[in-house]
């Protein structure tokens, strides 16, 4: 119960760490997109006054702005449209698909004698940012009177130059304008905005991700070090276990010779309360055993064997008679044989005790494979889907009388030799409890 609620307080801690983790991600990375935004817009800006500054330079050497977008590349370029609209919002000039009427309000506070008021306006349909500022209020002076210049040629084209008929753009369609609409093409800057636009979700995605994957290491770290704790403990339970073992056989054997004693002086009729303690001193010793065999090295000393020869002799001693059938060839396998005859005998012994009569009990030999099969039959009870699904653990057992180790055992011999075991029931009734060795032949 301990090691539970320290697990669910782990867990509940590792989703606050990675919460609070991805939150200082996702803040970080908006302050980096936000700067990477600014950026952009200031280049844009930046991009646009160059633009409105060229345009508004070219009106003293063209008729107005259309003529001048007209014969310079640059101009032509970056502008896609441009309007001056009066105070009522009426348009009295545009080049290209400027809107008809335009009406936007740039704050009379905000108006200053000599100076142009900017706002910006996104335009992502056409890639482009709209540029509005207030027309430059311009008073030019009347020239001087002609007497008073030098005469010739250069006088005469600075008399036309300073005329107001040559600034005539100036002086009546600004002036009558309250609001420029300038629309200049950025198509660099929208790629970065949609770029960003779609990176950001991705980033968060991969930050979501990592922090997950943090979080699931933590959690391995600290099943690993719960695993760790609890093999340190098997091995302290192990070898207490097998001291525990090694002591019971002293006392054991002590009593089954006093019993021996005892059954040779007391009279005919203890007999059989002497004969109850021997039962209980070989179940002891048994369970003993077992208990040595689950926790010694399961692999021992391999060699090659033949299954036939072990099946046939374990078959013998438990029933007394030959119970093997070898419908095939039998391989040999590499297998401790001491183990290979613990292995036979559980097994053998759980079909003797299913239940069914003992002309049922058999053993068949062949090859599943590429490896030895070796099916011990019975024609018991067969198990239930409780039994099936905990068959090999530890001290489970179905049995009144059985200790609930000897599968576990099983289980690790065969494993040791590279095989497997398996319980299924059979038609008709009873079980087969299947063994699975590498051939000989297969392991070279």
């Amino acid at each position: 119960m301990k090691k539970k609620a320290k697990n669910g307080k782990t867990r509940l801690a590792s989703i606050g760490v990675a919460l609070l983790a991805f939150a200082v991600l996702t803040a970080l990375s908006i302050v980096i997109f936000r700067g990477m935004g600014e950026r952009d817009k200031l280049e844009s800006r930046n991009d646009a006054e160059r633009t409105m500054s060229i345009l508004l330079a070219s009106l003293r050497d063209h008729d107005d702005f259309g003529s001048a977008i007209e014969s310079i590349d640059a101009l032509k370029k970056k502008v896609l449209d441009v309007g001056v609209y009066a105070e009522g919002g009426e348009r009295v000039y545009s080049w290209g698909e400027a809107p008809s009427t335009f009406t936007r309000d740039l704050s009379p506070r905000e108006k200053k004698y000599g100076e142009s008021v900017r706002k910006y306006i996104d335009n992502p349909q056409n890639d482009s940012i709209v540029l509005l500022f207030h027309p430059l209020r311009v008073t030019l002076a009347p020239p001087p009177p002609a007497s008073g210049r030098p005469k010739g040629r250069a006088s005469e084209g600075a008399s036309r130059e300073g005329t107001p008929e040559h600034h005539g753009f100036l002086f009546t369609t600004m002036r009558k304008g309250e609001v420029v609409y300038l629309e200049i093409r950025e198509p660099e800057y929208w790629r970065s905005r949609r770029f960003e636009a779609i990176l950001f979700p991705l980033i968060e995605a991969l930050l979501a991700v990592l922090v997950l994957s943090i979080r699931g290491l933590i959690l391995r770290n600290d099943e690993y070090r719960l695993r760790i704790e609890d093999q340190q403990n098997l091995v302290v339970l192990g070898t207490a276990a097998s001291t525990l073992a090694h002591e019971i056989k002293n006392p054991l054997l002590s009593i089954r010779l006093q019993t021996r004693i005892l059954e040779k002086t007391c009279p005919p009729d203890a007999k059989r309360e002497i004969r109850i303690i021997d039962d209980e001193v070989e179940r002891l010793s048994a369970l003993s055993n077992k208990v040595g065999d689950y926790l010694r090295d399961p692999a021992g000393n391999p060699r090659i064997i033949d299954t036939a020869d072990v099946a046939l002799e374990v078959g013998m001693r438990l029933c007394g008679r030959n119970i093997l059938k070898v419908p095939e060839d039998a391989p040999g396998v590499s297998m401790d044989p001491e183990r290979l005859r613990s292995v036979l005998e559980n097994l053998l012994r759980n079909a003797l005790e299913s239940g069914g009569p003992e002309e049922g009990v058999s053993i068949e030999v062949g090859t599943l494979e590429g490896k030895a099969r070796i099916d011990v039959l019975d024609r018991g009870a067969g198990l239930t889907q409780e039994a099936q699904a905990r068959l090999f653990d530890p001290f489970f057992t179905t049995k009144s009388r059985g200790t609930g180790i000897g599968l576990s055992v099983c289980q690790r011999f065969a494993q040791a030799a590279g095989g497997s075991i398996e319980l299924t029931n059979r038609p008709g009734g009873g079980c087969r409890a299947r063994l699975l060795i590498p051939s000989a032949e297969a392991k070279k």
